[in-house]
């Protein structure tokens, strides 16, 4: 399987006064494109600053992060943004939708951001909305939708870059069963597509859809569970 993003003796750690907090122990890791990868953790396990390390957000302390092949730890705020926007999907917990706008204007916004041109921004959203079976909805404004459809659109906003690797933050914690399941299908059903979609989630039912868990517990990676009563 093709390497989309690896971290190489990666950690973070935060000093205040006198006081070090090691958020990330030292960790190598590689991910994968076809793959959904769910990194596991309670909270406070370090699991989100992982997340955020492979998503450009945030600095490591020490190590080296490689997207598609590309050094970017060394990079500037402002190289980070543009890797963000062309090359990274972000799926947030609360949708982050913008309420005036509807669905469609919703997915076009990064496209928009990139320069495109309205009429093929329009196209590519519509394109995006299908692929999650949103295309009925398309008019409508968030309010009108229910917490499944919204977190559905989300992932058609983070899809509609084509970008390969989307980073989703516990992305079913505000819905229901049957909400959380429709949407980890869409996730799997982009993972088969070619994309790498990694999960960050404390919720051990999303497991069976997994083709890859990282557990993070007190800010260490591992491939292997330690107490399932922290999850809880």
């Amino acid at each position: 399987m093709e390497i989309i993003a690896s971290l190489k003796n990666v950690n973070k750690i935060y000093k205040t006064g006198d006081t070090t907090i090691t958020a990330l122990a030292t960790t190598n890791l590689e991910l994968y494109k076809q793959q959904l990868t769910l990194i596991m953790g309670p909270s406070g396990s370090g699991k989100t600053t992982l997340l955020s390390l492979i998503g450009c957000v945030i600095y490591p302390t020490a190590g080296e992060i490689y997207v598609n092949d590309q050094l970017v730890t060394e990079l500037s705020e402002n190289q980070l943004a543009a890797i963000r926007l062309q090359k990274i999907g972000f799926v947030f917990q609360h949708f982050n939708l913008l309420n005036p706008l509807t669905a469609l204007e919703n997915v076009m916004q990064p496209l928009l951001l990139q320069g495109f041109s309205k009429a093929v921004a329009k196209e590519k959203a519509e394109f995006a909305l299908a692929q999650v079976a949103m295309s009925e909805r398309k008019h409508n404004l968030p309010k009108k939708l229910s917490g499944g459809q919204k977190q559905r659109v989300a992932i058609a906003r983070a899809l509609v870059t084509e970008a390969g690797m989307m980073l989703c933050d516990e992305p079913t914690a505000s819905l229901d069963a049957k909400s959380a399941a429709q949407v980890m299908e869409n996730l799997k059903s982009l993972a088969q597509t070619g994309k790498a979609v990694i999960v960050v989630t404390h919720d051990l039912r999303l497991r069976p859809f997994a083709d890859r868990i990282i557990y993070v517990e007190e800010g260490k990676v591992s491939d292997t569970i330690k107490d399932e009563e922290n999850y809880k």
